[in-house]
Order: C-alpha cells, then structure tokens, then sequence
C-alpha cells in the first residue's frame, strides 16, 4: 500500500510525507500551475498522478494528449455516460475507444467513478485497464461502498490501482463529500476490504480541509496494514 494525497500547487509538493501525489487541475486556467507542480514533484522525486477534472474523452481527447508527456504514472480520468445520460453504445462508444486508445498510447489512463458511480462497475468492465475506487463518491451516490467494495467481481478488483478516500457527510459548498476521515467511517471500512483482496494500491486523500490532511494521514498510517 502507497499513501498520499491532493496537491493544487508546487508549494504543497513535499510540505508532508507521502509515497505519490495527486495533481488536481480544474480548468484550463490551472493548466500552468499544475504543470510547474509536476516539474516541483520531479524535482522532489515524488511519484505522482495527474487527475484533469471535468476533461474528458472523446472531446477533451487533444488537450490530454499535450498533458500525457508530464503527467506521470497515470492520468486519472472520470468515468463516461452517453450524451442521453445511459450507457455508451454506438457511434459514441466506438468513438470513445478511439480516443481511449490513441491516449493509452501515450500515457496509462484510470477511470474513476465519478459520472455515475452505481453503474461503474459496467464501466470498468467495458474499458478500464486500471481503476480508481472513489469510495466518497459512492456514499455521495446513495451507495454502501462497503457492499460495493465486497460485491465487486475478482476481476475487477484486481485492476484497481489506486483509492480516492475521502468521507459523505453533511451538505457544505454544494458537495456532501470531500469531508476528512475518521476511525469508524464506512469508508474506511471499505478500504480495508479492498485492501484484504489488494494491498498494492494507492490510497489518495482527497479532503477538503487541507489542515487536516497531516492527522488523517497518521491515522490511515495507524489502523492499515
């Protein structure tokens, strides 16, 4: 198991322990910033990931190829819907694959539930050759992601890669998740059920209160193996 953690600029690279890092970006205007973040955690030495929110495949398909070359052991992608909210099937799908695998020649790509987290496993199935588990987003989505985690097929469970960890609580700023762990929460519970099955995965924490980022940090350290 690898621990790490969400980081928006070059000058949180570094500024706690971590086995890799997340590079978040949000738009195109934080394209510079997390470009400079990835060259600070080149520097560092620091694995990481880059995780382009809100691009996504088939459109955002050139912007993600100039990302691919620095965006380091993979780009973390969100899971995709067909333009009438149902599975991709058709001209969307094949469309889909092509730009999947122009881009998987370029770079590992991991697909994140995130668009529709009950129907995910499906998903997966059909194109993930890697998977990050965002167990915050099944809470959010109405699911027990301890029962999610335990209802996934070997298979599945054996490509994923890496966790997005982070907990579903009460309504603030529009998300009810993002909320920092604790002890008791299912969502750590899940983790541990993944990590009975897979222990070789990256655990991410994707909280928003960064100040406590360093004592959920020794917490995961303390209750996993």
């Amino acid at each position: 198991m690898r621990l790490g953690y969400r980081v928006l600029s070059p000058q949180e690279v570094g500024r706690l322990q971590a086995d890799l890092l997340q590079i978040s970006l949000y738009s195109l205007q934080g394209l510079q910033r997390a470009k400079e973040t990835a060259r600070e955690a080149q520097r560092q030495g620091i694995p990481y990931v880059l995780h382009p929110v809100g691009f996504s495949l088939p459109q955002a398909l050139p912007l993600l190829r100039q990302m691919a070359p620095w965006a380091g052991e993979a780009l973390i992608l969100h899971d995709a819907r067909a333009r009438d909210g149902g599975r991709l099937g058709g001209a969307e799908e094949q469309a889909f694959r092509e730009a999947l695998g122009e881009l998987s020649a370029l770079v590992r790509v991991s697909f994140e539930n995130a668009t529709f987290s009950p129907d995910a496993p499906w998903f997966w199935q059909q194109f993930a050759q890697s998977i990050t588990l965002d167990v915050g987003h099944l809470e959010a989505a109405g699911l027990d992601s301890l029962g999610f985690v335990r209802a996934l097929p070997q298979g599945l469970l054996q490509r994923v890669e890496y966790v997005h960890l982070h907990r579903n609580a009460s309504l603030r700023g529009g998300l009810t998740d993002h909320w920092p762990i604790t002890a008791s929460c299912r969502e750590l519970q899940a983790v541990r059920a993944l990590l009975e099955h897979k222990p070789q995965v990256a655990l991410i924490l994707e909280i928003n209160e960064t100040e406590e980022l360093e004592a959920n940090l020794r917490l995961l350290r303390d209750v996993l193996p």
